[in-house]
């Protein structure tokens, strides 16, 4: 066996037996290091999240069990349009974020988890960073409708509300940054949008911005759906 080999090996069978070790009770390991716990939207993003995230998709639970450490609580909807193709199942109803306020929107609870993480760890730091003020609202097309792809027989992720369409985000001072006006120019808003565009790849499956196509030049897409793309 080749050492690279083995030291995998080795590292895999430990982290096997103190994930084992804290579950039984022998051990207390920290949140963040439990690969099985649901995770801290507030907290720094680390190695585990992405993992700690896949329980959010797998149970509704869990997703609102992780609203539940943060400031505001979610309260999952019944399911609606059960056994058709937009039967919308686990959501719940996202009016606000960590900070920003979003016009109140039915959605996918682990996509609403999705969209906290990223206004908070990538957003608002973006737009400190380029604006020196926190973005108070974030504008958009909607997350649920019922209908195809355009152009396709496929039904969309919107039609299970597993998705959310982003088209601008209005700064504390009312000053409006549009992914419309702004993704094509040569400006702070530009550097801006392309910045919190790349960070919602580290949270959804698929994120699409005008440089994918034309029926993207007002907004960005971001879904949990089984393709991966960030373009």
């Amino acid at each position: 066996m080749k050492r690279s080999t083995f030291a995998a090996v080795v590292i895999a069978s430990l982290t096997i037996s103190v994930i084992s070790a804290n579950r039984l009770g022998m051990i207390d390991l920290p949140r963040k290091y439990d690969p099985f716990a649901v995770p801290d939207l507030d907290e720094t993003p680390h190695w585990l999240t992405s993992i700690q995230l896949k329980l959010l998709d797998m149970e509704v639970t869990n997703c609102s069990s992780a609203f539940g450490r943060t400031r505001l609580r979610m309260q999952v909807q019944p399911t609606k349009g059960k056994g058709t193709s937009c039967e919308r199942q686990g959501t719940v109803q996202l009016s606000s974020l960590s900070a920003a306020r979003i016009r109140p929107e039915e959605t996918r609870c682990a996509i609403a988890a999705r969209m906290y993480m990223w206004e908070k760890h990538v957003i608002q730091p973006a737009a400190m960073h380029y604006f020196g003020e926190p973005v108070a609202e974030i504008l958009h097309f909607g997350s649920y409708s019922c209908r195809t792809i355009a152009g396709s027989h496929q039904m969309s992720e919107h039609a299970t509300a597993n998705a959310f369409d982003i088209s601008g985000f209005r700064l504390r001072s009312g000053k409006q940054i549009s992914v419309l006006k702004d993704w094509p120019s040569r400006s702070m808003e530009m550097k801006f949008l392309h910045v919190v565009r790349d960070g919602a790849c580290d949270y959804f499956n698929l994120v699409l911005s005008p440089d994918y196509n034309a029926a993207h030049a007002d907004h960005f897409h971001v879904d949990m759906g089984w393709l991966r793309r960030c373009n």
